[in-house]
Order: structure tokens, then C-alpha cells, then sequence
């Protein structure tokens, strides 16, 4: 049943209230990215920036998302492919849900504990004590779920048949019920956080503590029974916001999970941004011996653009089946897609006819050029492939006239082979970039365009998706077309490219810094990609440098006081900081004039901020020196800097 206004205003699987409504929203596509043979038995790392679909991911293995999946069935036509996926990871079957998933959210309660004056050892056994016991509850409490049963009485036909060794609990007897064993927990998360939110001062020496992650032995599958049989025979725990820890206590506690060597599943899920500049800066995801594969969303979804886009687009689709006041039945029926019609015709007849004149008067005497103006002016046809086809030809021709090195021939007329062999796609879209912003027409329309906007993050497709389907349904309502013109999306995209930009300040760290940074690299990438010749076609979105430069950067990441370069650690932290934020994407080791780069490409909306292309890959890489100096000296086009 349709009941929500803009559906794609609920960007955070937090801010979906009902498990009902998560499963018709929820696109079983982002499932593509995680590993199935090991997900539920081995610990994961899971990273992206924000938006990229990690709480989705896990709220979908939570109880209550199951037994409301399992409850709708196959014979749901909104979750019939979401509830097959499942199945394949072996996460429900027909009786209902095989996995019990806990979540546990790390908040910033935790962290407080590094501030404690005392000793780090002791610091680290406040924070195993602290999660030891908010794992146990968090079990204890999803068992209940995960059985249909009431909370607290259910806890009573729980039973925990070992301590396996815990000397915390030797207090308590074994086997105990799940009543005992939840008291023993709450009691001592109720001492520490009584102590951390007293104003007097703490005594740390008197609070509860343990000297490892005892809980996930004490909640494996075979120590928890109901009723003297096993609850279930997987049990995943995914502790979600990780990257709000501090860094020690990230690196403890992940360090732990892995050498535990659990029979419970482990899912770590964190931001990018909790990273170190080395570890940004490093070779990316490795698998350990011990434990699965680091799961990078981003990362995933790089090299398969396409088919993240038409995913962006199946998410979009589904919203709109659940908005209510519009009859709108697809996200492309927001949109139009092409530059059609009559107006259109004649605008592009007239571009057609300033660039064929323009072309004429300027290289017309020039016989090694005439043939192929002769074979311009005699195809008639659409105006607007006329008006690409004539700034194709002005480029095929600047670039001629603009080699390096001449030829023996190169003074000899060029013919219809020559130009056939010369044009290509990439020439085509060059021309089509060069043509919207000398004669201001709309280049970031369309759900193509509009998708890859998106950068690889959910959240930002919605946010720009939610604009126009806002639109769209005003105009529904007003009895106008609901087809946004190319101008009205282009403008759109624009608005909202330059809100992104002006919001990095206040929410990414080195906000100021780094986005000076980001001018010069868009500023220089708008630069060579409107130069006459058309480099790099259809256009560059970033720069590169050298893996051993990459190194360089890495290894002063580092380094501590003074034997660091100030200012290579500097920009360390500012390429990590991008990252971190997917404000630039980078690719390793990517071969290109016989070297190996690490290429850094612009975000999409950025792209759109300034006047760039859409495509991945494209860059004209810089000296390291070069970009150090554009984080204080900000770039300015000259002729030696192009070279």
C-alpha cells in the first residue's frame, strides 16, 4: 500500500519504521556485495563512507527483518526475489530464520574510557567488560525474538550450559538460566555506565573489567539452549559504527575478534573515515588466513559501474511504487531524456550553422582540411547530430594542426578514410560536452547521467533522485507535464552539486583545507578537458600519481615529530580525508606509459561543479610536488602547467 509523500526522503534504513516497509524498500541487488560461502561463519570487515548501505545490509540479517520477510513469503511479489536471496545465504528457509543476527550499535559511550586516568591496560579491560556484557544482553534479548518469545519471562526457558572459563562470572552457577546470566549482565553495565556519568571522580579500579572478549564463547550457537534444545545453529553478531571508537580501541578490539577464533559470526561495519592515512593510502582489502575478506562498498561497485546504476535505478523504482498522491509507475517517467522536439531542432540548426562557419572561416584555405569540410556540409539529417558531428570535426582538425611531430605526409590533403578512422564514441562525447557549455545547454540530465551522479552511494543517489521526483509530483498535482525538461534536471543537478560543495567545510575533517585542495584539482581537470584538441577525451575528472610516489606519501604517513615531511604528511591526510568521504575515488595500480599510478578521480557531483564529464578513469596526472603546492598556492591555468 502506498502511504509515503517522498520516499526518497528516507535516505537512513534508521529513519524506516517498520520491518514491513524496510523489505519493500530494500533492493536484494546491494546483497551482490557480500561474500555468501563465508558471511555467516567467519568475521568481516565491512567499510564504505556514509550512505553506502552497511546499516541496510545488517538490519536485513536482524530477527525481526527475517520473521517479517519469512512471514510475507515467496508468494509476495514486492519481496519474492529478496526472500529467494536470503534463502541462498542460507539465512531463512521455509520454517523461517535459520541465523539469529544481533545487532550492536558502538557508540560514543565507549570512547569515554580511553579519557579515564588510569592505565591503558586497565582502560582496556573497562572496554571487554562493558562489551562483554552489552553483548550478552543483546543475545539474550534477540534469542527472545528469534523464538517469538516475551521479554523478560522467556529468559526463563533459556538455558546457558557453560561459563567456558569466564572468570568473571564464576559468581554465577552453571548451567544457568538466561534470567541469571541477563542479571549478571545488566547489573555490570550498569555499574560502568553509573561511573562514567557520575560527576565526581571515578574510580576505575573499582569497576568491573575482563581481560578479552569472553561473551563470544559464552553466546556460541552450542552453549545456548530453550527448552534443552539449540536455539540455532548460526549466531552472527554485527557490531555497527565501529568508526566512533577511538582508534586504539578500533584496533583491539578488531585485532581480538580475529585471533578469537569464535564460532560466532562476526560482522565489523565501519566508515571510511575511521582509518588512518596509511591505511587509506595502502593497497586496499587483503584476505586474512582467519578470517574473510574486508568488504569495501565502494570498492566492490568500481569496475562495475553499469551495474551499480541500474541497481541506483531499481532502488529509485521501488520508492516510487510505495509513494502515495502520484500514479508516476517509474523514476524514468520523472524524466526526460533527449533534446527532442521542434524548439530543439531549430536551436541546434542555428549551433549547426555558427560552428560549420565558424569551421569554414578558419580552416577552409587549408587544403589538407577541404575534403573533409566538403564531406561535413553535404550530410544533411538531424540538426543535433549535424552540430556534434561539426564540433567532432573542429577538434580532428585543432589536433591535427596542433601535433608534436609532423610527418613525412603531413602536409598532403586528408581524406573521408582518414576521418572515419579518427572519430570514434569518446570524440562524439567530447563534442557533445563542448557544445553544452559554449552554447549553455543541459549536459546532466537523463537517468543514466543522473544514476552515475550517484558516485557509487545510495545516499547520495536518493538525495538527488528525491529532488526531482519532488518536482515531478508537483507538477503531477498541478496538472502539468511531470516529465522534467533536460533544462529543469541540468539545473537540478547543479543546485545540488553546488550544495554538496559548499557543505564539505563543515562536515568532513580539513574540511577548509581540503577543499582548496579539491578547486585546484577541478579547476586543473576543467582545464585540460576543454582544450581545443579535446585531450584525454571526452574529458579528464582527476589527476594521478606514481605508486612510488603513492608510497612516499604512505611511508611519511607514519612517521612521527620532526624526521616527517611536513608537507607530503599533509597531504596524506588530506587524500585520506577524501577518501574517506568518497569526495575523490581512487584506483591502484592502474598501467598506463609503461608505470603504474594511482589515479584520483573527482566524486560525480563534483564533476558536475565544475563543468566536467561523467566518465571513470580519465586523468592527466601531476608531479607529487605539484599537488603539494596546490594546498597552499591553488592552481592557475598556464601553458607550461598543460604541458
Amino acid at each position: 500500500m502506498r502511504g509515503l509523500r517522498n520516499p526518497f526522503r528516507l535516505r537512513r534504513s534508521e529513519s524506516i519504521d517498520t520491518d514491513d516497509a524496510f523489505l519493500t524498500l530494500f533492493e536484494p541487488g546491494i546483497l551482490e556485495v557480500m561474500p555468501q560461502k563465508t558471511l555467516l561463519d567467519s568475521v568481516h570487515i565491512i567499510r564504505s563512507a556514509a550512505g553506502a548501505g552497511k546499516t541496510s545490509l545488517i538490519r536485513m540479517f536482524t530477527p525481526a527483518s527475517l520473521i517479517a520477510l519469512t512471514r510475507r513469503g515467496k508468494g509476495d511479489p514486492k519481496t519474492r526475489e529478496l526472500y529467494q536471496r536470503m534463502k541462498e545465504f542460507g539465512a531463512i528457509d521455509d520454517n523461517g530464520p535459520t541465523v539469529l543476527g544481533v545487532l550492536l550499535t558502538c557508540g560514543p559511550g565507549y570512547s569515554m574510557l580511553q579519557d579515564l586516568n588510569t592505565d591503558q591496560a586497565r582502560k582496556d579491560r573497562l572496554f571487554f567488560g562493558l562489551l562483554n556484557s552489552r553483548i550478552t544482553l543483546a543475545v539474550l534479548r534477540g534469542a527472545l525474538e528469534f523464538k517469538g518469545l516475551e521479554f523478560p519471562s522467556g529468559l526463563e526457558r533459556i538455558r546457558i550450559t557453560s561459563s567456558k572459563q569466564t572468570p568473571s562470572l564464576q559468581p554465577l552457577p552453571f548451567p544457568c538460566t538466561g534470567k541469571q546470566l541477563y542479571a549478571w549482565a545488566e547489573q555490570r553495565e550498569a555499574k560502568l555506565c553509573a561511573s562514567l556519568d557520575s560527576l565526581g571522580p571515578l574510580k576505575a579500579d573499582n569497576l568491573p573489567g575482563d581481560e578479552a572478549l569472553y561473551s563470544l564463547d559464552l553466546v556460541e550457537p552450542g552453549n545456548l539452549t530453550l527448552d534443552g534444545s539449540p536455539i540455532t545453529k548460526c549466531i552472527l553478531l554485527m557490531m555497527d559504527d565501529i568508526h566512533k571508537l577511538t582508534a586504539h580501541q578500533r584496533g583491539v578490539l578488531v585485532s581480538t575478534v580475529i585471533d578469537a577464533r569464535s564460532n560466532v559470526g562476526v560482522w565489523i561495519t565501519e566508515r571510511f573515515e575511521a582509518l588512518s592515512s596509511q591505511e587509506l593510502l595502502s593497497s586496499g582489502a587483503e584476505k586474512g588466513r582467519d578470517y574473510g575478506s574486508t568488504i569495501e562498498i565502494e570498492n566492490y561497485w568500481r569496475g562495475k559501474n553499469d551495474k551499480f546504476e541500474k541497481l541506483a535505478t531499481r532502488v529509485a523504482n521501488r520508492r516510487i511504487d510505495e509513494a502515495s498522491d502520484t500514479e508516476l509507475p517509474l523514476f524514468s517517467s520523472c524524466l526526460q531524456e533527449a533534446l527532442v522536439g521542434p524548439t530543439w531542432d531549430d536551436r541546434f540548426a542555428a549551433i549547426a550553422t555558427t560552428v560549420s562557419e565558424r569551421v569554414k572561416r578558419i580552416y577552409g584555405a587549408n587544403d589538407r582540411f577541404r575534403d573533409w569540410i566538403r564531406l561535413r556540409d553535404s550530410i544533411g539529417g538531424d540538426p543535433q547530430q549535424r552540430a556534434k558531428d561539426w564540433r567532432a570535426l573542429e577538434i580532428l582538425i585543432s589536433r591535427e594542426l596542433n601535433k608534436k611531430q609532423r610527418g613525412l605526409f603531413d602536409d598532403q590533403p586528408l581524406g573521408e578514410e582518414e576521418l572515419v578512422q579518427r572519430e570514434d564514441s569518446s570524440l562524439a562525447n567530447a563534442a557533445e560536452l563542448f557544445l553544452a557549455r559554449e552554447f549553455q545547454l543541459p549536459y546532466y540530465f537523463g537517468v543514466d547521467r543522473i544514476s552515475r551522479l550517484a558516485s557509487l552511494n545510495i545516499q547520495q543517489f536518493l538525495g538527488l533522485a528525491g529532488e526531482v521526483f519532488e518536482e515531478a509530483t508537483a507538477a503531477e498535482l498541478l496538472r502539468r507535464p511531470v516529465a522534467l525538461s533536460p533544462e529543469r534536471q541540468h539545473s537540478i543537478m547543479k543546485e545540488m552539486a553546488k550544495q554538496f560543495w559548499d557543505e564539505i567545510p563543515r562536515r568532513v575533517r580539513h574540511g577548509r583545507e581540503l577543499r582548496q585542495f579539491l578547486e585546484s584539482v577541478g579547476i586543473f581537470s576543467r582545464t585540460f578537458t576543454y582544450r581545443p584538441t579535446a585531450p584525454n577525451d571526452p574529458g579528464v575528472t582527476g589527476t594521478a600519481i606514481r605508486m612510488s610516489e603513492r608510497s612516499q606519501l604512505f611511508h611519511e604517513a607514519g612517521k612521527q615529530g620532526g624526521k616527517a615531511n611536513y608537507g607530503l604528511v599533509r597531504l596524506g591526510e588530506m587524500l585520506a580525508s577524501a577518501l574517506s568521504h568518497n569526495l575523490l575515488v581512487a584506483q591502484l595500480d592502474y598501467s598506463c606509459k609503461q608505470e603504474k599510478w594511482m589515479v584520483l578521480n573527482l566524486n560525480r557531483l563534483l564533476c558536475v561543479h565544475f563543468d566536467l564529464p561523467l566518465g571513470y578513469g580519465l586523468y592527466k596526472e601531476r608531479p607529487l610536488k605539484v599537488l603539494v603546492q596546490w594546498l597552499d598556492t591553488p592552481f592557475i591555468e598556464s601553458e607550461g602547467e598543460l604541458l
